[in-house]
């Protein structure tokens, strides 16, 4: 599951690219619509990737702006087609929401994962005893709950692409609460204490001791999808569930968590802390 093989790597690439076509141009998204008998709202949802891009539509787009290589002009067919191909999620798509589906779709595209956790252990981290323990508080249903095990497992296969780096922040209270029992919680806390010698994985804690600091009330993820730094999507998690950021706003969102993230990476223990941190948690649980 790399982000090598992820259709939604492929269609931001194309969409992109068609974009950045039409800036290079100075033409307004209405001038394009005009030109092709288009609705504003047509290209406009083409562009952010809401509705899917047809062939027909790709070549019409690419014919306007004057890109007529044949060679180029397949390229970005085989993108397309490729951007159009079923993900590893869209088998959850009847038990999941489709903006879940979609944040599940970019983060197999990400290049950069950060997140910042305020009360529980991400989900890229949880061993199947810790997030059965949460799951059963949602629902009853055995199969629901094996469902979202199996997804939360398929969601950690990236962990082993090492082409990928994770930087996660973790509140001492999220070591402190026990969602589950005693073994499993200790088996939690030492699959922790590994995943934080990974190469690909930065794992930091933010004590007690560091105090209040601006921005750190809120749990959030952030996705960074391309080598550039301000390709950013923000998954920010709120009580009544979590919100998605993948537009204008959300760029400048994104662009002040990714502020808040540092300031928390800056007043947290250091990543060769983390397993003596750790250590000390679970000696605490002996005595």
């Amino acid at each position: 599951m790399t982000r090598a093989h992820s259709p939604v790597a492929s269609q931001r690439r194309v969409l992109g690219e068609i974009r950045e076509a039409r800036e290079t141009l100075h033409l307004t998204q209405k001038d394009v619509a005009e030109a092709l008998d288009w609705s504003v709202s047509k290209l406009i949802r083409i562009e952010n990737g809401s509705v899917g891009l047809s062939i027909t539509d790709l070549k019409a787009l690419l014919l306007h702006y004057g890109i007529t290589d044949r060679d180029r002009v397949e390229t970005y067919v085989e993108m397309a087609k490729a951007g159009r191909k079923p993900g590893w999620w869209d088998k959850y798509k009847h038990t999941s929401s489709p903006e879940f589906l979609k944040f599940l779709g970019l983060e197999s595209a990400a290049v950069i994962i950060r997140q910042y956790q305020l009360h529980l252990i991400p989900g890229l981290l949880q061993v199947p005893e810790y997030t059965r323990s949460l799951v059963a508080k949602d629902t009853g249903d055995p199969e629901v709950q094996e469902r979202r095990i199996r997804l939360r497992a398929e969601r950690q296969e990236r962990l082993g692409d090492t082409d990928l780096e994770h930087f996660f922040i973790l509140d001492e209270s999220v070591l402190r609460r026990r969602v589950t029992d005693g073994d499993g919680w200790r088996t939690q806390l030492h699959h922790l204490r590994e995943i934080s010698r990974r190469p690909n994985v930065t794992l930091q804690i933010l004590p007690f001791e560091a105090g209040w600091i601006d921005g750190m009330q809120s749990s959030f993820e952030l996705l960074q999808l391309s080598e550039q730094d301000n390709d950013l999507f923000l998954n920010l998690s709120q009580p009544d569930g979590d919100l998605f950021f993948d537009d204008v706003i959300g760029a400048e969102k994104a662009a002040q968590f990714i502020q808040i993230f540092y300031r928390l990476e800056g007043a947290a223990r250091t990543p060769e802390e983390t397993p003596g941190f750790i250590d000390k948690v679970l000696q605490e649980l002996e005595d």
